[in-house]
């Protein structure tokens, strides 16, 4: 997956991920592809199976000099959340799923939901043939 959104170029300047062990792997691997140190991930307690509301609540907590962060976690708080801010119905986002959207906000801290839209939805398996 960090491979595909390297070829849509996207760039990160905050990455935050849970503690989990498979979080933290799949956080470290896509963000040294996506030109991001490592070093320099957030791992947050709070994101270990969070509902959507404590997530907001991170992503609320985020710096307002970062404009592109991604949030790595758990389901099924990652889907609900993701389809309560972008207001979408995604049934689930599939394990190492990603999903992109853009913010209508000019702070993290005026992340509410509803407040973006939907840009990105890619995992693994889409478009393949069985």
């Amino acid at each position: 997956m960090g491979k595909r959104l390297h070829k849509q170029d996207v760039h990160v300047d905050l990455v935050c991920s849970s503690p989990a062990k498979r979080a933290m792997a799949t956080a470290q691997i896509v963000s040294k592809i996506l030109g991001y140190s490592p070093d320099s991930i957030h791992y947050e307690k709070k994101l270990y199976h969070a509902n959507a509301e404590t997530i907001l609540q991170v992503l609320n907590s985020f710096d307002d000099n970062k404009s592109c962060a991604m949030i790595v976690g758990h389901n099924p708080g990652l889907t609900e959340f993701v389809n309560d801010l972008l207001d979408e119905d995604i049934l689930n986002i599939p394990t190492a799923g990603v999903v992109g959207g853009q913010l209508r906000i000019y702070s993290w801290k005026k992340a509410k939901w509803k407040c973006g839209e939907l840009l990105l939805f890619d995992y693994p398996k889409k478009n393949r043939i069985e």
